[in-house]
This record gives C-alpha cells, structure tokens and sequence, in this order.
C-alpha cells in the first residue's frame, strides 16, 4: 500500500515518466466554476498533473495530444438508460456514444430482465466489464412491470434474485421502484427489495443507491415513498413536482430522450424561479439509434441546456449547465474520482470544441484516447453473446390480416382510443367514433387513429389483443416493437 502512495508522488513530481499529456488545453474547473488554460497529465487511469508545465513529465515514450484553444472538461456521466430501447448491444451502444463524450453510464436492464431474467442480467453486465466505456448497473426492482392480471411476463425477479445480483462488482444499487403504490400501501415483500439493498450495500461498507419512478405522486405519499428509501426520480414532467421533490431530500434527474422530452419544460421551470441546480442531472432514459446516430447523447441535452440559459440572459450559468453532466451525478452515485479533473481522478475526459454546441473533438477513459472527431479508436471485437439467450421470441401461431380485425354490428361505433402525449411517456384516453366497414371496424388514417396489437411473445400460449392509438402519424406500413 505504501509503494503504490510512492508511486503516486513520483508520478506527480515527474520521476516517472507520464504517458500522456494534453498540452495547452482550456481546462473546466467544474468545482471553482472556473476556466484557466494549462497542462493535463495522465499517467495510467489516472490524472497526476494539473496546469503546471514541466520537461520532467516527458520521457521517450510520453504521447502529447495538443489541445490548445479546446475545452477539456469531465467525462460526461448518463446517470439513468435502458440501453435495450438503443435496440443496441452494450458494445455497439458504446460506439455511439463514447464520439459524443459520454464516458460512464449507469444502466437499468429491466427490459433484457423482463424477458432473460437472472442470466440475460449477468450477461449484459458481463459485457459492461468488455467495453471502453464504465457501465455500472441498477439491479431491476420490477421485474414483472405488472402483475399477472395485465401482463404475462418473460421471469420473475424475487428478492433473492436481487440480491444476487447486487453481489456483482458493477451493481450499483436498485434500479427504479416503479411500483410506488407498492411502497406507499406498503407491500412488504415489495419493501423487502430496498431493505435488502441498504442492508447489503452497507454490510460492503458502500452506500446504497435507490432509484426512483414516481410520476405524478406528490402530497404525503411523495413523503412516505421517499421515507421508504427513494432517493431520485427521472419522471418529473412539471416545474411544481421537480421543485417538490428537490424540497423533500430528492434528487431529480431531468430527461431529455428519444420518447419523453422534459428538459425545456423543467430548465423553463429552474431559470423563472431560480432554483438550485446541485441536486439536478440530465438522463436519457430511453435513447432510440436515430437520435444517437443524429442528435448525439449528453452533449446534445447539454448544447440544448446552453441556449435555453443564453436565452435566459444567462440566469442558469454556464457551470451549473455542465455540473449536471458530470459532477451531480457523480456525487449522487458516490464516485470520488469521476465528474471532475483534479489529481488522482480517473483520466475520464471529454474534449470539445466550444461551450455551446459542445462538439467533442476527443474522448479519452482511463486514460486512453477512444474517441476522436466523430469516430471510435481502439475499438474492441464484437461480444460473443451465448446462445442461451438467443431466439428469446416464442410465437407458436401464425396470424393473418383476419386476427387483426374487430367486428362491430353496428354503422359507426364509439371506441375506447389510447392517445399518445407528444414528449411524455404516459398517455391519455379519448373516445372516438369508427366506421364500419363489412362487418368491421375501421381505423382512420385521416385522424391519426391505427390499430395496434400485443403479442404475447415469452410463452407461446398465443394470447393477443387489438385496439387503438391515436398519435403514430403513420399514413402506410406497419411497426413491430
């Protein structure tokens, strides 16, 4: 233990020599809120010079990257995904996103849970540890979403099951409690999850980490799902439940993603009233491959976040924007040497251009460049994944257009719709009338009225239903999710 601390001082005072320095660099002072130009210097995973210029870091072997007139900032830290919705490997969602600075993600497996269980889980986190970017994992709390009388689901995760898999090196804590009537009624063996979470987290002698999902809730039930443990919530769709939330000890994690679009609406919220932002993060949660291929990650909520407070006359300042990406979140999760560049920090760093697009012109993990001017280098080989979690998709039966037909006997028929709120995830109820056709009901392009269907695809007992949606804008084709 000692020799390592003697190591750490030669590297600081250059006996060893460094193997990478970013010459010249605008450094992001995320704590002092601060810019000053100078020298960062990187030796192993970790950061042992900061500002100060000396020939005794540079030996034969020391690559110099300059950076002069680019801003090196933290990498940037995404604190709530499912990576499923990306419809990308672990491995392929690393590529896309490591160009845009993203260097440490924490991921909610609740989908690959809900159809492989224990084992898709381990999978998943074992390919977490073959990437070149740091996934950590919130260990699924819902697995099944619903209860049997709504859904029929792939497993089923019992408390045992989580803890199990809290065990794992990359387990971080328990993913979002979405069954908050669950916490509040409360269910014991629903309570049982976050009690084993504290209890097994603490026994390592590390902090127990509680995701939340709470749209919606406020008032005293607020108060008893979050004295029940929950210490975040991402579902915040209003100023009134973000400031309430951050009021009761939360934090709020403000989503920008491919499906619900909260971030306008609640920075709107923060700048009119000047709230603080120490307790605030961006997540993505759901981040479909059109957005990442064309939109980016973090940086784009951060570019979105800039000119909403450029708009503002600068009342939600610059630094407050880019804690949110990087130090919040890092506080929040408990990790010391990620979120920020200071000596002996993880050589997580995000290069860019300038501070309002956020272009990243580099990205570098544990000190190695693995990302430059849009492109991935020193990539990693496909992840061998096993073939027991293969061909997952069980439908015995073969449906034509007649199963997706309904029959009505009367000429125009008033029909329950779903109704999808555009930027949100929860939708509405609307009734409509549809006309019959032969016997049939028909949907309405015109209105924006399709017919959808759900599949039971776990266990080939060929269940399945039709209804209606009012909100895809499709005019031809058909959708499979």
């Amino acid at each position: 233990m000692a020799y390592h601390h003697k190591q750490s001082v030669d590297n600081s005072l250059g006996r060893n020599k460094a193997d990478l320095i970013l010459r010249g660099g605008q450094i992001v002072d995320v704590h002092s809120g601060r810019i000053k130009e100078g020298d960062i210097v990187v030796n192993g995973h970790r950061i042992v010079g900061l500002y100060d210029r000396s020939p005794a870091f540079v030996g034969s072997n020391t690559k110099i990257i300059d950076v002069s007139g680019k801003y090196v900032l933290p990498g940037f830290i995404e604190p709530h995904i499912h990576i499923e919705s990306s419809m990308l490997t672990l491995t392929n969602f690393s590529r896309a996103v490591l160009p845009h600075g993203t260097t440490t993600v924490i991921n909610d497996p609740h989908e690959i849970a809900n159809v492989m269980g224990v084992r898709g889980v381990r999978q998943m986190m074992d390919e977490g540890h073959y990437t070149n970017l740091r996934f950590y994992f919130t260990i699924p709390s819902c697995v099944p979403s619903l209860s049997e009388e709504f859904e029929t689901c792939g497993t089923f995760f019992s408390v045992e099951d989580i803890k199990s898999l809290l065990e794992e090196k990359s387990a971080i804590g328990l993913g979002e409690m979405m069954n908050y009537p669950g916490v509040i009624a409360p269910k014991i063996d629903v309570l049982a999850k976050i009690y084993e979470t504290y209890r097994m987290r603490g026994f390592k002698k590390k902090p127990p980490i509680i995701d939340g999902h709470c749209p919606g809730l406020t008032g005293l039930e607020l108060s008893a799902y979050i004295n029940a443990g929950i210490m975040a919530d991402h579902e915040c769709s209003t100023g009134a439940e973000l400031e309430e939330r951050l009021a009761k000890g939360m934090f709020v994690m403000v989503r920008n993603g491919s499906y619900a679009k909260n971030t306008r609406e609640l920075l709107e919220y923060v700048i009119e009233n000047q709230i603080d932002t120490r307790r605030l993060m961006f997540c993505s949660d759901d981040r479909n491959p059109y957005d990442l291929l064309n939109k980016g990650h973090i940086d784009q909520t951060l570019a979105m976040a800039m000119e909403l407070a450029k708009e503002s006359g600068w009342k939600l300042k610059p630094f407050e924007i880019i804690r949110m990406a990087t130090l919040n979140p890092a506080e929040f999760f408990h990790m010391p040497y990620r979120g920020r560049l200071g000596i002996g920090t993880r050589a997580d760093i995000t290069i860019v251009e300038n501070l309002e697009k956020f272009n990243v012109w580099a990205t570098l993990r544990n000190g190695e460049l693995v990302a430059q001017k849009g492109h991935v280098v020193n990539d990693v080989q496909d992840y061998p994944y096993h073939e027991n979690i293969l061909n997952s998709v069980r439908i015995k039966r073969t449906f034509s257009v007649d199963d997706f037909q309904v029959r009505s006997g009367a000429k125009r028929q008033k029909v329950r719709i779903i109704e999808m709120i555009p930027g949100q995830l929860t939708t509405g109820n609307i009734i409509h009338k549809l006309e019959v056709k032969n016997g049939f009901l028909e949907a309405d392009i015109n209105r924006d009225i399709l017919k959808i269907a759900v599949i039971e695809r776990h266990r080939g007992n060929n269940n399945f239903s039709v209804g209606y949606v009012k909100g895809f804008g499709i005019k031809s084709g058909a959708v499979a999710i």
